[in-house]
């Protein structure tokens, strides 16, 4: 059996990851909470939910811009009195709220068993009682990276490093409507810079760039490279995995051991029975 990585279970606890979307990074504050009362509410909302939600500022908008109030910008006057909530690993996103939205919002996060963007008409689950809609995550992923400089100086400089490169590579592969990179404020685990989330899966990665220097570059092309792959492929790459989204810390432990057991290629995203295609002749799924 390998050696746990110490970075293996350095995932909080938290059941979902509410996204407020189109905040530039530059302008975020070091701490993102107190931004307008409306993000306040859901900050704080947030951690008396059951399993407890984190709550981020993202650059975020969907691939499809026509879903959601998300692809407009907050105006200057606006100050996040309104807005889009993008709810991961779900898939909706909560439209223009304002504090009764929030609660709303909130109060529907709250029952044990939601529906997703796979069963979003479910007849037996709570709807949602605010303008909202569904992202298509069958064959859209989304990679989120904490660029949050104003919280913490290697977040900032190595997270904007990956999130350049990863942006780069959706480029060259011409996977632009299927896949985003988005920027996000502070997550957890500066020491693990750069940090990213993938989702739907949920999974988390830290590069541990503190250890790199102004000659890795290759190093750090690498990383951006390995999270691609994994993304590509819709398996996990367990050599810079940190956990998961709604697992416990035991539960992450656990899922890295039974995955180095079975292993061929450690430091590799491995190969699993299913394989995510991007379906780029199916422009009907894309109207």
């Amino acid at each position: 059996m390998q050696q746990i990585d110490t970075q293996v279970g350095t995932v909080s606890p938290h059941r979902h990851h509410l996204v407020v979307c189109n905040s530039s990074p530059e302008k975020w504050p070091s701490r993102i909470e107190g931004m307008s009362e409306t993000v306040t509410a859901l900050a704080r909302g947030s951690i008396r939910l059951p399993g407890r939600a984190m709550v981020t500022m993202s650059d975020f908008a969907p691939l499809n811009s026509n879903v959601c109030g998300c692809a407009s910008q907050n105006t200057k006057d606006d100050k996040f009195q309104l807005i889009d909530v993008a709810v991961f690993p779900l898939g909706l996103v909560a439209k223009q709220l304002d504090v009764a939205g929030v609660n709303k919002l909130l109060e529907w996060l709250s029952y044990d068993i939601l529906p997703t963007s796979w069963t979003p008409t479910h007849a037996n689950l709570p709807q949602p009682e605010f303008d909202h809609s569904w992202l298509e995550l069958t064959q859209n992923r989304h990679i989120f990276v904490c660029t949050h400089g104003s919280r913490d100086y290697l977040c900032g400089l190595h997270g904007g490093k990956l999130l350049n490169d990863l942006r780069s590579l959706i480029e060259q592969r011409n996977l632009q409507k299927h896949i985003g990179a988005w920027a996000t404020s502070h997550i957890g685990g500066h020491k693990y810079a750069a940090n990213a989330i993938v989702y739907p899966r949920g999974d988390w990665y830290g590069t541990w760039c503190d250890k790199c220097n102004t000659s890795a570059e290759p190093e750090r092309r690498d990383d951006a490279q390995a999270i691609m792959d994994a993304v590509v492929h819709d398996v996990t790459w367990w050599d810079a995995w940190r956990g998961a989204t709604n697992m416990s810390k035991q539960d992450q432990i656990a899922m890295w051991t039974r995955s180095a057991d079975h292993a061929d290629n450690a430091g590799h995203a491995e190969s699993d029975e299913f394989s995510w295609v991007p379906a780029t002749r199916q422009r009907s799924a894309f109207k």
